[in-house]
């Protein structure tokens, strides 16, 4: 999920505000889009730490937008932006495996202690062993 321990969080926002600076600011990038057919060629050319997408996209549906970004990007981490939704929103959210919902545009404290969560998970897990769908063992089998 991220590139390595040291470099900045790179964020991409879909249709939301750039995030409030609050706190400590330095390691985290944001690059801000305004439609989902923007942010779908721009995640074909950078690679995105964490996604935060807003609830109403003007070109299509968010629905649409995650089908897309789960397909192209299965293990991308990211949030959904809605200041008002309905029980059925919240559950389809969670379904398309969001990590958190905000009901505001989180702010840059928000967003890098949620990234070191994340990351901080991540490698619990590889210490672990547990590598998501191919073990050490499956691999060490078909070789």
């Amino acid at each position: 999920m991220f590139k390595c321990q040291e470099e900045q969080v790179d964020v991409l926002g879909i249709c939301i505000d750039a995030p409030a600076r609050v706190g400590r600011v330095e390691g985290l990038g944001f690059e801000g889009v305004h439609s989902g057919r923007r942010a779908m060629d721009l995640m074909r050319m950078i690679n995105f730490d964490f996604v935060l997408v807003g609830s109403r996209l003007p070109d299509m549906s968010t629905w649409d937008f995650l089908r897309h970004l789960k397909v192209a990007h299965p293990h991308q981490k990211w949030a959904l932006v809605a200041p008002k939704m309905t029980e059925q929103q919240e559950i389809t959210a969670r379904m398309f495996g969001t990590t958190t919902i905000f009901d505001t545009t989180p702010t840059t404290h928000e967003l890098l202690n949620l990234t070191q969560r994340l990351r901080e998970r991540a490698i619990a897990k590889v210490l672990n062993g547990d590598f998501g769908a191919v073990s050490p063992r499956r691999v060490a089998e078909a070789l």
